[in-house]
């Protein structure tokens, strides 16, 4: 197939033949064949907007995200660690009978402060009868000399807690008591010896039982406090 050779001098418009003389070549012959008005010449370099002007929304400061402080806590997990318990109070001055200043030291259930070890029948065991413990959010079992405060007596002993007198020992004579703690650790870490005013809330009457230990309890976790009424029963 042939291509045939037009002569695209004598094919030219009106129209293009202007455009060759006054230079608007490629705006006006495009114009042209677009079938589109000619611009005037003043708005020929000038660009040509065809969008709707949109409206300029202000870019939005987004606020940094305030974290709420936690509390350190246990596991290490940040969360807040409320406490495990709330601590005793002390007695109310209606309810001290006497203040007196006594020595006090600690002692365990060991070896070492009782001669018997954990495979004695009697290990743990009070001359009252009942089991050693140590609870600072409640009472403790405490020795004394029976002859200044008879076993079953109340006490209160300012940075240990509550203590009933339910054991004795053989160099607790006089003003002297021992602070009943589980490990010797904590003997040395938390007290030592120490002469320390004690005040009394209740005069045993010789005896110290379970039940009497599980009544004392029971009110000081409900009221977090020895109430009146228990110091005036016969417990």
């Amino acid at each position: 197939m042939q291509h045939t050779q037009t002569n695209s001098g004598s094919l030219r418009t009106k129209e293009q033949q202007v455009v060759l003389t006054t230079g608007r070549a490629t705006i006006l012959f495009n114009e042209s064949h677009a079938s589109s008005p000619v611009l005037p010449a003043t708005t020929i370099n000038k660009p040509v907007s065809t969008k709707s002007p949109q409206s300029t929304v202000a870019p939005t400061t987004k606020a940094p995200a305030t974290k709420a402080p936690t509390a350190k806590g246990s596991g290490g997990t940040g969360a807040s660690k409320s406490p495990n318990s709330i601590p005793v109070a002390a007695p109310a001055p209606d309810q001290i009978i006497t203040s007196m200043k006594v020595m006090a030291t600690g002692y365990t259930a060991g070896y070492e402060s009782t001669g018997k070890t954990s495979k004695h029948p009697e290990y743990g065991i009070t001359y009252s009868g009942v089991k050693v413990r140590r609870d600072k959010n409640t009472v403790s079992t405490i020795a004394a000399d029976p002859k200044v405060i008879p076993l079953g007596s109340i006490l209160y002993i300012p940075g240990y807690g509550y203590g009933i007198v339910a054991d004795t020992g053989s160099a607790i004579k006089g003003r002297k008591i021992d602070l009943y703690f589980a490990t010797t650790k904590q003997v040395y870490k938390e007290w030592g010896k120490k002469s320390v005013v004690v005040q009394l809330i209740k005069r045993g009457n010789g005896t110290c039982t379970e039940v009497m230990l599980k009544k004392l309890t029971q009110a000081i976790e409900t009221y977090n406090a020895v109430p009146q009424s228990l110091l005036e029963e016969s417990i």
